[in-house]
């Protein structure tokens, strides 16, 4: 097992050709009849390695407070590089200070993903890119967004340098994306134990806790350590994700204004209150927790668990109890913690 794990890791020099190609096959992407998909779909070339010209002009985008109605706003508002791309809100805000529903993703490692979103409304980065426009989060238009770009000579050399071209949305959301597919986490101690040639790297409870995380509490039903990437490959590096959908009775509370979750993109009843899993790398750094963020504490998910979740509608068959003992719970919060750089 070690010995292949060590060869997935020697492959991660692959990443990039590898990794970054899941997002351009779109399996379990896929939105319900007649649903309308946002007009990013136009976008026509995906750069699967960003050239860096692309990357550093996606890179200024991602910063520009510029592209909102305020001038208060942008990207990385609600994907804060020192949370691991994500924010410590418990939910995202537009730039209109209005809360959002759901809580931020971190984006590292994003470039894996073939279905974006908690409900995996997108199927490209490029797709996404539009997204917080078109909901009205950033409180104008991405033409609007477009003509301040092109009042400034800088971003029109930057588009000239990347794409060659004057700036239109399609360059916009391409400079975006490939910014994004640049934002690789890094390599933890989880990683260097599952090489195989550092057994020392992690202390006795951080291995007592992946112990249970692979066995006793069954994590890895849903968080694999590497999972199938959508072209067939298994991952070159632990994701901790299955890129699929569950209910995990998070964010149910009766009858009032329930989030649909995945339901509200495939309509189909199985779906119901199911959201991605996400990957577990750096999870340390990415509080709270769950798609609405009602966890502050790894303690707090992992009591979740032990203790079976919520009886909801929908209820995924891999939750059970786990009557997980004291020492069991503290080896593995001690192992979570270690999945982060």
């Amino acid at each position: 097992m070690r010995a292949v794990a060590a060869l997935r890791i020697i492959c991660s020099t692959a990443i990039l050709s590898v990794g970054l190609q899941a997002t351009t096959a779109v399996a379990g992407c896929g939105q319900h009849p007649g649903y309308q998909p946002v007009s990013g779909t136009r976008t026509s070339v995906i750069e699967l390695k960003p050239s860096p010209e692309l990357a550093a002009l996606g890179q200024r985008l991602f910063f520009d407070t510029r592209f909102s109605a305020t001038g208060a706003t942008a990207c990385a508002r609600c994907h804060e590089p020192g949370y691991a791309y994500t924010t410590p809100l418990r939910a995202n805000r537009s730039d209109n200070g209005r809360p959002g529903r759901r809580n931020s993703p971190s984006l590292l490692d994003v470039g894996f993903r073939p279905a974006l979103m908690w409900d995996g409304r997108f199927c490209s980065l490029e797709q996404q890119a539009l997204g917080p426009f078109e909901s009205g989060e950033m409180g104008i238009s991405v033409e609007h967004a477009i003509e301040r770009v092109r009042s400034d000579p800088k971003y029109v050399d930057m588009f000239q340098r990347a794409l060659g071209s004057f700036p239109s949305v399609d360059g916009f959301t391409r400079a975006l994306a490939g910014y994004q597919r640049t934002l690789f986490s890094r390599e933890s101690r989880v990683d260097r134990f599952l090489a195989g040639n550092e057994p020392q790297v992690l202390s006795p409870p951080e291995r007592h806790g992946l112990d249970v995380f692979t066995k006793r509490a069954g994590c890895t039903n849903c968080h694999q350590l590497y999972p199938v990437l959508p072209d067939g490959l298994r991952s070159p590096r632990a994701l901790l994700t299955d890129f699929r959908f569950h209910n995990i009775g998070i964010g149910y509370q009766g009858d009032r204004n329930p989030d649909p979750g995945r339901y509200a993109q495939s309509r189909d009843a199985a779906d119901w209150g199911a959201f991605l899993t996400p990957s577990l790398r750096n999870v340390a750094r990415t509080a709270p927790y769950m798609h609405d963020g009602s966890f502050t504490r790894l303690e707090d998910v992992v009591e979740f668990y032990s203790a079976g979740a919520r009886r909801v509608p929908n209820l995924s068959p891999q939750i059970r109890p786990l009557h997980l003992d004291g020492a069991e719970k503290a080896a593995l919060v001690a192992f979570l913690r270690a999945l982060s750089n």
